[in-house]
């Protein structure tokens, strides 16, 4: 594909997935328009923006590398790892220079902490993924001597926290991980940046009934006779906009745009709920601040016979403004009900002491685009002739932290990925590409280690 000033794109969807892609094909020379129905041109993607029902706008999103033996997604988050302290030190931040709180990303670590007294498997895969590639040292075991050692040599003893197990006789506690790499990015504030950055460079955004879509508009295609291909899209303002390639990355409303999707994603919720800290009670404000609390995630049950998380909580430091977030990624119980729930009701008693009995401060849905593996969904539609549909969603609960690299990557390639290892550099993408022609795709294996490209037919659709 030739680039030029004619090209045009246009995305549905302004969120992490569309910022990300908006900003990297304006940079090579692609002409660029964004749809969003949210107004983020007067609401600044405030988390606090009310009929706002977006997974980017979020007060922040947990910064992790730690995937199992799911090597490609951990090199992909490290290279988003540097590429988020890159961010912020060209706009002259670094962690010793912060007294506005204006870094993106934010290194208070984050401490894994297991059902039981023991690691689990899967968190044995990650501490060997970590070693494959020589990080091991960057992640402290509690009930390891040789790591509270070291942790406490390299400053981040006082994060390495202990939670007794509750009714155990003798008195046990939780094994954790606590992972010195990770942290937290402030994903509104990050969004909003990325916006700014899109249209210094020169994109376009259409919010409101301007940016929402009414329609594809389809005609026959000359060069794949019996096929259509898609020619622009239809704004609820009536407007239509004549466009060369149109991009769905409209995150848990991709479907609605694009039905073919259905197959491949699924709409959820998790739940989310703040609670406020006054200024004023000094001895917790500085208890919970990045500084000297880590993120905490607690796996309060293994997963089941599917493999799917079914107790799983997590918390991140207060914000400046006094916010904890807590969150659990089921949406099987609303968040106002935690508190009557064993998992959530533990949950606070042990992780959040002072703060049993306390209403919480907000309450909201979370929402996550699934897909069958978890992977991203990123591909051309092959129903649509001339390549004139690319899908780019399905970050199931872990795509914003890659907001800095993912546009970049699949704009090397012209929206196509490149599965061919590049011996100078260590760059991967840990993507899932996807027959989307309603048919059930399969695995074909791949020689480096790489998420296993999806064939339809036998015939490779990226």
């Amino acid at each position: 594909m030739q680039v030029t000033e004619n090209k045009s794109v246009a995305i549905i969807g302004a969120g992490i997935f569309g910022l990300s892609l908006a900003v990297a094909l304006r940079s090579k020379g692609y002409t660029v328009t964004v749809f969003d129905r949210n107004e983020y041109d007067k609401t600044g993607y405030d988390p606090e923006s009310e009929d706002t029902q977006a997974a980017s706008v979020d007060l922040n999103k947990i910064l992790r590398a730690s995937y199992g033996t799911e090597l490609h997604y951990q090199r992909l988050a490290l290279e988003s790892r540097q590429a988020w302290v890159a961010c912020d030190k060209e706009r002259g931040i670094s962690e010793r220079n912060d007294q506005d709180d204006r870094r993106l990303f934010v290194n208070s670590g984050m401490l894994r902490v297991q059902p039981t007294d023991k690691l689990s498997e899967l968190e044995k895969d990650t501490l060997a993924s970590m070693e494959r590639d020589g990080l091991r040292d960057t992640q402290f075991v509690k009930s390891s001597p040789e790591d509270r050692q070291r942790a406490e040599s390299l400053g981040w003893k006082s994060k390495l926290l202990d939670f007794e197990i509750p009714d155990t006789e003798p008195g046990q506690t939780y094994d954790a991980v606590l992972d010195s790499l990770a942290g937290f990015v402030r994903c509104s504030n990050a969004s909003a940046y990325w916006h700014k950055i899109a249209v210094a460079k020169g994109v376009v955004f259409r919010f409101g009934k301007e940016g929402a879509i009414e329609s594809l508009v389809k005609a026959p295609s000359t060069v794949e006779p019996g096929k259509e291909k898609v020619i622009g899209i239809r704004s609820e303002d009536g407007a239509f906009h004549d466009v060369d390639t149109v991009v769905v990355a409209a995150g848990s409303f991709s479907t609605q745009v694009l039905p073919e999707l259905s197959y491949h994603l699924e709409s959820s919720a998790g739940s989310v709920a703040t609670l406020k800290i006054d200024i004023k009670l000094t001895e917790l404000w500085d208890k919970y601040s990045p500084d000297n609390f880590p993120v905490i995630t607690w796996k309060a049950t293994t997963r089941d016979k599917a493999g799917k998380d079914t107790g799983s909580i997590y918390v991140l430091p207060r914000t400046p403004e006094g916010y904890l977030k807590i969150g659990s990624p089921t949406s099987n119980r609303p968040l106002q009900e935690l508190r009557s729930h064993r998992t959530g009701n533990e949950f606070v008693s042990i992780f959040l002491p002072e703060f049993v009995g306390v209403p919480f401060s907000s309450t909201k849905l979370c929402w996550y685009t699934d897909s069958l593996d978890n992977s991203f969904v990123i591909d051309y539609v092959p129903d649509y002739a001339e390549k004139s549909v690319f899908v780019c969603t399905g970050g199931s609960g872990h795509g914003a932290k890659f907001l800095p690299v993912l546009g970049e990557i699949l704009a090397r390639r012209d929206f196509a990925l490149d599965f061919v290892a590049d011996k100078q550099s260590t760059k991967v993408l840990g993507c899932n590409f996807v027959g989307l022609g309603g048919f059930k795709p399969r695995r074909q294996e791949h020689s480096v280690g790489w998420p296993a490209r999806k064939v339809l037919d036998g015939v490779s659709v990226a």
